[in-house]
């Protein structure tokens, strides 16, 4: 008999007990240190330690009392998780998350296979770490009144380094879901070159390349520039290229670098090559790259503000047939930007450069561009994406994103404590709009009912949605890292001038 024969068997035991529990989230469940009954089911969940993903499925009977090592090459490494969907032990949103942390977890040869663990990674069952031939405490857990047994266990990758090798990461991502990202570019070639889609699609001359590359980085950029994802659907941190282009594609967007990410994990499927290209405000000198790189290497911040003024902006050079072209495809009220030929040497001329004037609040700043090693740009991304755990914050508040940017409007949560709280976030808000003549409303209770919220409702009616939608969990956030209750209002800023 065949494995999959095998599972499909087994995952049949208990049909009704295995589809109520595998729909609840097992966090919910009560778990008591006693014994679980021979004939009820066990269930393994992973947890990655560094992205709060997690996923839960039915194994063996035979593999409940089997060491770490076993189960993590069996039911890690080795399992397939369309054979699990098949037979009926796990259901498709913990396969697609088991998948993720497959990925996420272990070595990816450049054909984009796994192999083994990345070096350095542990595993713990609460905070007590496993051996390799250590048997995983079982505990009973209580789901709509079924006892089951649970096998709990956390990956902690935080030892492992910038192991990643991005190649081969992100061409198994592309094969993944290959249909829907090749209909996308497709879309992206229909919606900007009618009559030549099929000359532009091919790329066969040098023209049709470079077409190519300009409307899918303009599809990038017309998607919008918003933070509202961190904390509604997925619900993910930070976005790598595949996500970022699947919220794209799903009618939301991305910040910047997850918008670089999405639109090199493209470029790199079609044979392209491009190179990172860091920028910030008021950074007309050399990137110090060193001294990024130690900020990397050691997550120490003191005194890191100038030199990380660099890399709050990110885009991509490309060479297209010996030609350069520099490419930001951020949107958020930073214009499009395709340079050919000598404007990319203008901008990216550290002895003189020359910046770009974007507006990304309600005040224009001074944009420069420098190039930097792809590997101090990749491991940035990395970083965002596994080791900094409160990056959707970051993102919100400390680099003032907010959670919405558009060419018309600003929405910015406000987290406060107290009325004084409110009062003086509101005041700052005014001393950004008033100056510029911009109209601003400030809510104490999440909603857009003033007249500026009206519009932006009006204008941007799925934004609004997300937004709105971004409450609950954008609270729960904020609260968990600032280790105190606040309430959280609104922020919204119309940035066309009153006349």
């Amino acid at each position: 008999m065949k494995p999959g024969q095998t599972l499909s068997l087994i995952g049949c035991c208990y049909p009704d007990i295995i589809r109520d529990i595998l729909r609840v989230d097992m966090s919910d469940s009560a778990s008591v240190p006693s014994e679980v009954s021979n004939d009820r089911p066990t269930l393994l969940r992973w947890n990655d330690y560094l992205t709060g993903r997690s996923c839960i499925f039915r194994i063996t009977d035979s593999d409940v009392r089997a060491p770490l090592s076993h189960l993590a090459s069996k039911y890690l490494t080795g399992a397939d998780a369309s054979v699990l969907t098949d037979c009926g032990m796990i259901l498709p949103k913990s396969a697609a998350a088991l998948r993720e942390i497959q990925d996420l977890s272990h070595l990816i040869t450049d054909q984009g296979t796994l192999t083994s663990l990345l070096p350095g990674t542990v595993f713990r069952s609460g905070v007590r770490e496993l051996t390799p031939r250590e048997v995983p405490p079982r505990t009973v857990a209580m789901v709509r009144e079924s006892e089951v047994g649970l096998i709990d266990l956390t990956i902690d990758r935080s030892e492992t380094g910038y192991t990643r090798n991005w190649p081969g990461f992100n061409r198994r991502r592309w094969e993944r879901s290959a249909s829907t990202f090749e209909s996308f570019v497709e879309a992206s070639m229909r919606r900007s070159c009618t009559g030549e889609f099929d000359t532009v699609l091919a790329r066969e001359e040098h023209d049709s390349r470079i077409k190519f590359l300009k409307h899918v980085a303009r599809a990038i950029w017309d998607a919008p520039f918003e933070n509202y994802s961190r904390f509604t659907g997925n619900r993910f941190r930070y976005k790598t290229g595949d996500e970022a282009l699947m919220n794209i594609i799903d009618g939301h967007g991305a910040i910047c670098s997850e918008k670089v990410q999405a639109l090199k994990f493209v470029a790199d499927q079609y044979g392209f090559e491009s190179h990172y290209v860091l920028a910030g405000p008021d950074t007309p000198g050399p990137a110090p790259t060193d001294r990024l790189r130690h900020i990397l290497d050691t997550f120490d911040f003191r005194g890191a503000a100038p030199a990380m003024r660099y890399w709050q902006h990110m885009a991509l050079e490309f060479v297209v047939d010996d030609e350069r072209v520099l490419v930001d495809a951020t949107n958020g009220n930073v214009p499009f930007m395709f340079m050919r030929g000598a404007e990319v040497e203008d901008i990216l001329d550290d002895a003189h450069p020359e910046p770009v004037v974007v507006k990304m609040g309600t005040y224009p700043e001074r944009f420069y561009y420098h190039r930097a090693p792809d590997d101090l740009a990749l491991d940035l991304c990395y970083a965002m994406e596994n080791f900094i755990p409160e990056i959707d914050l970051v993102q919100v508040f400390d680099n003032e994103l907010g959670l919405s940017i558009t060419s018309e409007y600003l929405v910015a949560p406000l987290p406060y404590a107290s009325d004084a709280d409110f009062d003086s976030l509101s005041s700052l808000y005014r001393g950004l709009a008033e100056p510029n003549n911009l109209e601003f409303e400030t809510n104490a209770g999440w909603q857009l009912d003033g007249s500026v919220g009206t519009r932006f409702q009006e204008s941007e009616p799925v934004a609004a949605e997300k937004v709105m939608d971004s409450f609950e969990h954008l609270l729960n956030r904020y609260n968990l890292f600032e280790d105190e209750w606040h309430e959280v209002g609104l922020a919204i800023i119309h940035l066309i001038p009153d006349q």
